[in-house]
């Protein structure tokens, strides 16, 4: 339509367009400091022109054909699997760190200070056997060893259950977040299936996906109404766990302190053994779990062995060896004791063969602390010396690995921000533009309305 009237509908819709498109940078501004918002941009489109028999192509205005985000899905993907390296290292660092401060080394205080405090006191013994002084100085030193190594003990399966209390903690989260973006699918449908673009539920989902990143390594799906339409847990090759019918939960297995985990559906009763998980906190808990318990195990080995050495050594009497480590070897880190005789009356320690001035076992025995075991080549000490390096070394590739992450998700999140952050600079300079335009197609309309006002009082006879 031409004439008065299609001026009309032109400006009419010129202003409902700006209308839209200020009211969308005031939703901008009004998120400028709200956590995961995308800033959202009206979408004008040029009406289809009238033609005109004899002019040609008139222009019929404008009008808002959507409000659409300003996102980069490859970055926040990228953003996604950011996250979740650098929380998985983040936590295993962590426990990791924790293990060293038990480990206590280098430290005037530590199992290696205390291992040559021994030494050197079995030295002293072989030199003066008959000493009273000297026997009690070895029951006291070695008691102090075995109380700070079962003291270790302790503070390490401490950890390993707190690993396993925060994994549990962390799959419940996981299991909580899943239930959410479940929820969240139904609403994004909802809204999509009218026609409609869910830019904030679009924004929340954005979220919530990156939350989930930060607990396990996931990979997403997505269908044209925006849902999830399918997760999977372990990354591309890993298992579903969510579509849009509904999802799945994870659940923690620990045995001996060792965290596994399986799949299961509150539909269906079977469970699911799931492979390792790789990242996120989750995955940081798993394999900081799996990293203790081999430092564990060969701290044990460590205890034991040189339990097992020195009995060899000092001959076994109606009272016991000298050191007890109970009758379950695989806990002689727990249990190992000096022979309670001895600590109640160190005079009964034995030096030698029996003669009077003595000190030859004494002096074998002292010598087992330098000598080095037939199969690993090492010392006590070096042995010793050698677990605490392999946990220093893992926890300082999970620092590096850390700290690099850490500096690429720092870049992707700036790029984010650039691309989908709020810039108040630019929503003004947008609000000042589009409320002139408003403006001035009221202009026009006002116009139009004393064109018309001439033409129908005005004019005729």
């Amino acid at each position: 339509m031409t004439g008065l009237f299609g001026m009309l509908g032109t400006a009419t819709r010129g202003m409902s367009a700006n209308q839209t498109a200020l009211q969308t940078s005031g939703h901008n501004i009004a998120n400028t400091n709200t956590d995961g918002y995308s800033r959202q941009r009206v979408h004008m489109t040029t009406e289809r022109p009238y033609y005109m028999s004899g002019v040609g192509a008139i222009g019929m205005g404008v009008s808002a054909s959507s409000v659409d985000r300003i996102v980069d899905p490859f970055i926040r993907n990228q953003t996604r699997d950011a996250y979740s390296k650098y929380r998985m290292h983040e936590q295993k660092s962590d426990a990791l760190g924790q293990l060293e401060h038990f480990m206590n080394e280098p430290s005037e205080t530590g199992i290696i200070n205390q291992l040559s405090v021994m030494s050197d006191a079995w030295s002293k013994l072989g030199s003066n056997p008959e000493l009273v002084t000297s026997k009690s100085l070895v029951i006291e030193n070695s008691a102090s060893f075995a109380d700070m190594v079962r003291e270790m003990a302790g503070q390490i399966s401490k950890l390993q259950g707190e690993i396993v209390s925060n994994a549990e903690k962390g799959a419940m989260d996981f299991n909580e977040k899943l239930e959410e973006l479940s929820i969240l699918n139904d609403q994004i449908f909802s809204i999509s299936s009218n026609g409609n673009v869910p830019n904030d539920l679009l924004d929340t989902r954005d979220s919530l996906l990156k939350d989930i990143a930060g607990l396990a390594d996931i990979s997403a799906t997505f269908d044209s109404y925006g849902r999830v339409s399918e997760l999977k847990i372990g990354g591309k090759n890993g298992e579903p766990i969510l579509d849009i019918n509904g999802h799945k939960n994870i659940h923690v297995v620990s045995i001996k302190n060792e965290i596994s985990f399986e799949i299961y559906s509150p539909t269906e009763p079977a469970f699911k053994a799931l492979d390792i998980i790789k990242e996120g906190e989750i995955g940081g808990f798993q394999a900081a779990s799996k990293d203790i318990k081999a430092r564990f195990e060969e701290l044990n080995e460590f205890v034991a062995t040189f339990a097992d050495m020195v009995n060899g050594k000092y001959p076994s009497t109606p009272d016991g060896n000298f050191f007890n480590i109970g009758t379950d070897r695989t806990k002689a880190i727990e249990n190992i004791k000096v022979n309670q005789s001895l600590v109640d009356n160190p005079s009964k320690l034995q030096t030698g063969k029996g003669d009077p001035g003595d000190g030859s076992l004494a002096k074998d025995i002292e010598k087992l602390f330098n000598t080095k075991n037939a199969d690993d080549k090492m010392t006590f000490t070096e042995r010793y010396n050698n677990i605490v390096t392999k946990n220093g070394i893992s926890k300082q590739q999970a620092d590096n690995i850390a700290a690099s992450q850490l500096t690429v998700l720092n870049q992707l999140e700036y790029k984010n921000e650039s691309i989908s952050g709020v810039n108040l600079n630019e929503e003004v300079s947008d609000v000042i533009r589009f409320s002139q335009a408003f403006q001035a197609n009221a202009r026009v309309i006002q116009t139009i309305s004393d064109m018309l006002d001439t033409l129908i009082n005005r004019t005729g006879a």
